[in-house]
């Protein structure tokens, strides 16, 4: 007599002959030394494709940029007014892109959507009038603007989470070289131990012999960019072998985390194996 679980049987073979190949070359990889024991990647990634059904769904850390690849680096900066209650809350205003060599890829002021009540002229240079001119963009094609321009690129900016959280987009962190975060440039300000951003303005004459946003004068968001990019130029191949390093650690992080998923996925397919495999034996 046929078993009614039979054909249900005959659709897991295929995929736990491939799980349990690989979940025995890990086994023997196991048996290995240290130093020569591996994940095979070609085995990883040939059955993690097919259990997930899309060969692009693993998330891969690679920038992939050669230091002289210059057109795909970009240095930002943004200035922003106050609205609401006493100005408390930032708007977006200026934005200002320079490409690798210091050359004017976007200057925008934006069309405000709220009310201003902090102009805040002192700090970002921001007048009513720049904001009510005949070249004012919304706030929506100023955004699209930017994003073109800095999709799978390169930033370089100081404090570039308040600039992207003004101007509501979000980059990789892989792609981003944040003259406020690189810890070299950074110091302890107290006895915990604890790495604080420095002032772009104290970093330029620190490490460059230059002086910006001198007192009594607004931030020029075109000077700010330019003073990070040249601060990224002057550290580059040491930024860029921290930013190596960094990023080997999280391939390795991302690597055992999808092992365990997978061997987890041939633990159960294995447990559905076998429990449709014991209904067929009772059943004959």
């Amino acid at each position: 007599m046929t078993s009614p679980y039979t054909n249900q049987i005959d659709t897991i073979p295929q995929e736990l002959k491939q799980a349990r190949n690989f979940k025995e070359e890990q086994h023997v990889n196991n048996g290995k030394d240290a130093d020569t024991a591996s994940i095979s990647s070609s085995s990883f990634d040939s059955f993690t494709s097919r259990s997930s059904g899309k060969s692009g769904r693993r998330r891969r850390f690679n920038a992939g940029y050669n230091l002289q690849d210059v057109d795909r680096y970009f240095a930002l900066d943004c200035e922003m007014v106050g609205v609401g209650e006493s100005g408390r809350r930032s708007s977006l205003a200026r934005v200002c892109i320079l490409n690798w060599h210091g050359e004017i890829i976007l200057d925008l002021y934006v069309r405000q959507r709220e009310e201003v009540t902090d102009y805040r002229t002192h700090w970002s240079g921001i007048k009513a009038e720049h904001l009510i001119s005949k070249d004012v963009v919304d706030f929506d094609e100023c955004r699209n603007r930017v994003a073109d321009i800095l999709r799978g690129n390169i930033i370089v900016g100081h404090a570039l989470k308040n600039d992207l959280s003004a101007l509501e987009l979000t980059h990789p962190w892989y792609l981003m070289r944040d003259t406020a975060k690189y810890e070299p440039f950074m110091k302890v300000r107290f006895n915990d131990g604890v790495l604080w951003p420095r002032k772009l303005k104290d970093l330029a004459w620190e490490k460059l012999g230059l002086t910006i946003q001198p007192y009594g004068r607004s931030h020029c968001p075109l000077e700010d960019a330019n003073t990070a990019l040249s601060l990224y130029k002057e550290f580059q191949d040491h930024w860029e072998q921290a930013m190596d390093y960094k990023l080997k650690k999280t391939r390795e992080i991302e690597e055992k985390k999808m092992l365990s998923d997978v061997l987890s996925k041939i633990d159960h397919l294995d447990s559905i194996f076998n429990s449709r495999m014991q209904r067929v034996d009772v059943s004959s």
